[in-house]
C-alpha cells in the first residue's frame, strides 16, 4: 500500500496566533512568567501566595492529611502546575498554582480505596429534590 508520505505528499504546517500570545518568555514590558518548576516559583513572592492559597484549599476542603511514612506504601507522587490566568482584555486575573497528584502510578483495588469527586451530577440533585418534596 502506498500512502502519501511515501510518496512523499506532505501537507505543510500552518501556525497561526490569535490574541495574546500566553509564552512562558518575559516581554519587554516585564509580565510575569509561568515556573516550570517549584524552585522556579518559590523565587517569587507573588507565586509563594499562590502556593500557600491552594494548600489552604487543600486543607479546608479536607482532600488529603499527612501522615507519616511507611515502607509497605504506596506513595503516589505530585507536581506543581502554574499558570497565568487572563481576563478577556488580554490583563493578567491572577496567578494560579495547582498540587496535581501522579494518580497514574496506583493500580485500582490494590492502592485505591476512595476517589474524591468535588462535582455533583445534575441527576443527582433532582433526585434528592424530587425525595425532598415527595416527603414534604
Amino acid at each position: 500500500m502506498v500512502t502519501r508520505l511515501k510518496d512523499g505528499i506532505m501537507k505543510p504546517k500552518i501556525f497561526t496566533f490569535v490574541g495574546q500570545s500566553k509564552s512562558k518568555t518575559t516581554s519587554e514590558n516585564d509580565t510575569p512568567v509561568e515556573p516550570t518548576s517549584l524552585i522556579e516559583a518559590l523565587k517569587s513572592l507573588s507565586w509563594k501566595n499562590a502556593i500557600n492559597v491552594e494548600l489552604e484549599a487543600l486543607q479546608a476542603n479536607k482532600t488529603w492529611s499527612l501522615v507519616p511514612y511507611k515502607p509497605e506504601m504506596n506513595v503516589v507522587g505530585n507536581k506543581w502546575v502554574f499558570r497565568i490566568k487572563y481576563n478577556a482584555d488580554g490583563s493578567i486575573q491572577r496567578q494560579k498554582a495547582r498540587l496535581v497528584a501522579k494518580g497514574f502510578h496506583q493500580i485500582p483495588g490494590i492502592n485505591v480505596s476512595e476517589t474524591f469527586s468535588p462535582i455533583v451530577k445534575a441527576s443527582t440533585v433532582r433526585v434528592i429534590l424530587t425525595i425532598a418534596v415527595s416527603k414534604n
